[in-house]
């Protein structure tokens, strides 16, 4: 998919051309947004799937699938009103946007509209599949996403009529098939996902509730990416939207791959707390905190090193800010992805208000500080030093609060058997891969020296610094049974 996804992006930039691709990210960027969002709220109702059969309730589900159907479809009707008015307004009054441009960016929006109602609808349906860990079902629907995605933009260029309203067309129609996927694999498979009337006012009240401050925290994540497209915008126009978005791909890429490991540890995790299984909860925590942080070290390194090889060959044409913005994108990663397995066991314990008020509030103001640097006439990378900055204070704040709602976290063993074991890691890896970098001259053997022992490198460094002598024996022995 990851792979796919970066083709399929090359596809759009050449069907499209750089300016009405910039156009097509300030305005339909709602629907790679929506993807994030639907997959957050998602989660959120698979939080009380999850929990539920933890606690052997069985009978609770259906209550839970619908209450939770209801309240998307409320959602759903809100949204719709307000970005139907208060959007289409944006678009045509505060937008960059070329004159000729204009009204196939206001047909560009409404089909991004319908997309994003789409992917809000199939919440309920996608919930029972994650708190099922059926994640072949998720995987399949996802590759056929993916691939029907490709099979557009590779059309593109030979759309009968304009290339932006047929590249939103075409989005809409594969949210669709998304949405009715989910719902006839989720009536089909799992008993409880058959409307009932809601009886019981406190089912509903909670996941109101949740999923109103996980809404909070998803629509300050997405609002901080979209509202970054339309600051640089508004001050540098289209060209630097495209540069942003290549960079914002390579970070989709890389979530990606860590959420595809989130999703294994999330159910388990949540059970286990429902459980009050603490010991073996704190061992997930534990791996699939280096567990991510080990893949995207594995993965970060050579993008770092040879961004510019890396970008050349998958787009041809590339400028020095794409460079700049992708290498700032995946700095920002690696440090936004530590939250997840937190963010994990906040939303087990159900008390998330104060979490999403405080965190996700100091992640919204990169918007408002980077729009008060590019007044003072500061340079578009900044906004790139001031998410960096925020998101790194923010991950403090989510460790001290993380402490506070689940007392059985230990800060001192996140730091000395986590977080500095991956800082070595990092170090001894990096340079390494710097001493390859610099002894081989020819581009594709060097891109090929640097992928293939980034990996063996990591792995290396995390063998001897990143775990404890109890888990070495127990890598020796299980190797000595499997031989």
């Amino acid at each position: 998919m990851t792979l796919v996804s970066l083709y399929t992006v090359r596809c759009v930039l050449n069907g499209l051309g750089i300016s009405d691709y910039g156009v097509f990210n300030a305005v339909a960027g709602i629907v790679t947004a929506s993807t994030c969002l639907s997959s957050v709220l998602g989660l959120s109702t698979q939080r009380f799937y999850s929990f539920a059969i933890g606690k052997g309730q069985t009978k609770r589900l259906r209550e839970i699938f619908s209450a939770s159907l209801n309240l998307v479809i409320i959602l759903s009707a809100l949204l719709l009103i307000v970005l139907s008015t208060i959007g289409l307004w944006f678009v045509n009054t505060q937008l960059n946007i070329p004159i000729t441009r204009l009204p196939a960016a206001q047909w560009l929006f409404i089909l991004s509209l319908i997309a994003f109602i789409f992917s809000i609808l199939q919440i309920p349906y996608m919930g029972a599949v994650f708190a099922h860990e059926d994640m072949g079902i998720y995987a399949l629907i996802s590759i056929l996403d993916c691939l029907l995605k490709l099979i557009v933009a590779i059309n593109i260029e030979k759309a009968p009529f304009d290339h932006l309203i047929f590249y939103g067309v075409g989005l809409s129609i594969i949210a669709l098939l998304n949405l009715l996927a989910y719902i006839f694999i989720a009536k089909h498979k799992y008993k409880e996902c058959k409307y009932q009337k809601v009886k019981s006012k406190e089912t509903l009240k909670e996941l109101i509730t949740f999923s109103g401050w996980t809404f909070y925290g998803a629509l300050a994540g997405v609002g901080m990416t979209q509202g970054s497209t339309i600051l640089l915008n508004i001050f540098f126009g289209p060209i630097i939207n495209a540069a942003f978005n290549i960079g914002n791909q390579v970070y989709n890429a890389l979530n990606t791959l860590s959420n595809s490991i989130v999703l294994a540890f999330r159910p388990a995790m949540i059970k286990a707390y429902s459980g009050e299984k603490n010991d073996y909860l704190a061992r997930l925590f534990s791996i699939s905190n280096r567990v991510l942080l080990h893949l995207l070290i594995c993965i970060a390194i050579p993008l770092l090193v040879e961004t510019r090889s890396f970008l050349t060959l998958w787009l041809g044409n590339i400028t020095d800010t794409m460079v700049t913005f992708t290498q700032l994108y995946v700095i920002y990663e690696i440090i936004l992805t530590l939250h997840n397995p937190i963010t994990i066991i906040v939303q087990a314990t159900g008390k998330v208000k104060h979490y999403s008020i405080i965190v996700e509030s100091m992640i919204i103001l990169c918007l408002p500080i980077s729009w008060i640097l590019f007044k003072m006439g500061f340079s578009q990378q900044y906004l790139f030093y001031i998410m960096i900055g925020i998101c790194s204070m923010a991950h403090i704040a989510r460790l001290l609060l993380l402490k506070r709602i689940y007392p059985n976290f230990k800060l001192s063993n996140y730091i000395w058997k986590i977080i500095l074991p991956a800082m070595a890691t990092f170090c001894i890896t990096y340079g390494g891969i710097i001493y390859i970098h610099s002894q081989v001259q020819s581009t594709i053997l060097r891109l090929l020296a640097v992928c293939s022992f980034s990996p063996v490198l990591a792995t290396c460094a995390a063998y001897f610094v990143g775990i404890s002598l109890e888990e070495r024996k127990f890598i020796h022995h299980y190797i000595s049974k499997k031989r």
